[in-house]
């Protein structure tokens, strides 16, 4: 079954906020009859790969197979295989307590890698949205998605790995 990334408004907002700045050095760049944008040169050079890898590394959609639950990117995409699972449970923001980054993206494109939590520690995680989060614990790795109906992703996955619902 397939589920939605959908982006939530703050997302939105980031992302397009950043993307209009960039195009905005860019255009300022290539105008620049001077030769004197350094600035914006540096500007540029580190906020397009930033664009780039927030788009490749970003959730597109969330699927569930019999064995295993995708996170689809356009670039290496996440498979967690149903049988290392041992959690499963919808979450709120407030559930994650103090979250910070230690090395993702936070709103470019979604909410992407590594953060860690003061409730739930370190954790993986691939979120469009701040709400519908699902949490996905194994033995060794925590992630955090947000598939479109959080409900029916977890009533569908535990189904599948007969883990009682929390």
């Amino acid at each position: 079954m397939r589920y939605a990334a959908v982006l939530d408004d703050n997302s939105k907002i980031v992302t397009n906020l950043i993307i209009i700045l960039t195009l905005v050095f860019l255009c300022r760049q290539m105008t620049d009859i001077t030769h004197d944008a350094i600035s914006t040169t540096v500007l540029l050079f580190v906020m397009i790969p930033v664009i780039l890898v927030a788009w490749c590394l970003s959730p597109r959609y969330y699927f569930v197979t019999e064995t295993a639950i995708l996170i689809r990117r356009p670039f290496m995409s996440i498979t967690i295989e149903l049988g290392e699972v041992i959690r499963l449970k919808s979450i709120t923001e407030e559930d994650l307590g103090n979250s910070s980054r230690l090395l993702a993206f936070g709103g470019i494109f979604g909410y992407l890698g590594t953060y860690h939590s003061s409730e739930i520690g370190k954790y993986q995680r691939w979120c469009t949205n701040r709400e519908n989060l699902v949490l996905i614990e194994s033995e060794t790795t925590k992630w955090l998605i947000s598939p479109s109906d959080a409900d029916d992703f977890v009533r569908n996955v535990n189904k599948r790995i007969n883990v009682p619902g929390f």
